[in-house]
């Protein structure tokens, strides 16, 4: 009877998720120039930032664009903008932009081309934009090395929220998948460390442990709904989420589920029930990320391998918190 009222509990708190702040965040426009002499360079590098995982979902609104230095007709509206030079070249025109944008409270990224077996210093001159040099020795570009520092620098900004780019920009579905589930997974563990020491009261113990199941579930469906948005799925939550459930498979939820009511034995244990939060989130996310970006519907195996790798990850955390915890409070 236990476990039916929690799963009628876990179904109502999904009912009641708010997901749109999420769908708004993803779905908002942004444009981001790329300013270069070198136009062609500058449409490669955009070109870099719109390859992704899924070729088929690259989107076909544009919201990167090349432009010559100090275009005649630059762009009405600008998030942010990226500047691209050599890093041993006269750079007069291109401080030139870069105060332009200043004056317009624009934030601007400078990128230095140029080898970076060399020491190619920051100079102080481009301050206070953020700066990235690109490793491009003879002048031949490092694609996949430019495009991951494009996107971390880019992120940096703190301009365009990171679902948004991750919609728009394929590029950055990889990096931002992982966070989401990374995140989610340290969040959930966390929370069920701090229920956890609180359910030395046995009073408190059995309603914490259905507390614990019903919020960890919600925080995985939002986990899974701000992955599904940021590979470009639909970003209908009703019509979404199903499709992401049976991904996951309903056999995997119950068992989690089950894994996280043993919690209600006295004595389970504070690390097992820590490591459990952390490994069970952390799985439901790779497999609905794997989904998402490959079409791949793991099979049993892989889902128990997911599981043990991840619960070893999920130990080792626990214990940290608990000797911070311990730490923090000798006496308990």
């Amino acid at each position: 009877m236990a476990a039916a009222g929690t799963f009628n509990s876990v179904l109502g708190v999904l009912r009641e998720v708010d997901v749109r702040p999420l769908r708004t965040a993803a779905e908002a426009t942004f444009f981001i120039p790329f300013f270069s002499r070198d136009l062609p360079l500058a449409q490669h590098l955009v070109g870099l930032l719109y390859s992704g995982i899924r070729q088929q979902d690259i989107p076909s609104s544009r919201v990167c664009g090349a432009f010559l230095l100090n275009a005649s007709q630059p762009p009405r509206h600008m998030n942010a903008a990226v500047i691209i030079t050599r890093a041993d070249g006269d750079n007069t025109e291109e401080l030139r932009q870069l105060h332009e944008l200043e004056q317009d409270g624009i934030r601007a990224l400078v990128c230095l081309l140029g080898d970076s077996s060399e020491s190619i210093p920051l100079r102080d001159q481009w301050l206070p934009a953020n700066q990235v040099v690109l490793n491009a020795p003879g002048g031949v570009l490092d694609d996949d090395q430019a495009r991951h520092q494009l996107i971390n620098a880019i992120r940096d900004l703190k301009v365009v929220d990171e679902l948004s780019l991750a919609r728009h920009l394929p590029a950055f579905r990889e990096s931002a998948s992982r966070s989401f589930i990374s995140d989610t997974a340290v969040a959930n563990a966390v929370y069920s460390f701090g229920s956890g020491v609180l359910e030395s009261n046995p009073v408190a113990d059995i309603p914490l442990n259905v507390a614990d199941i019903v919020i960890l579930t919600k925080n995985q469906a939002l986990m899974a709904y701000k992955i599904a948005l940021a590979m470009g799925l639909s970003s209908d939550f009703r019509q979404v989420m199903p499709q992401l459930a049976a991904v996951v498979g309903g056999g995997f939820l119950l068992r989690q589920t089950a894994r996280g009511l043993v919690g209600l034995v006295p004595g389970f244990g504070l690390v097992p029930k820590v490591a459990v939060a952390f490994a069970g989130t952390y799985a439901t996310g790779e497999i609905i990320h794997r989904w998402c970006a490959y079409g791949e519907r793991v099979n049993k195996t892989t889902v128990r391998e997911l599981y043990a790798s991840a619960l070893t990850s999920g130990r080792t955390f626990a214990r940290t918190l608990l000797r911070r915890h311990n730490r923090q409070s000798p006496e308990v």
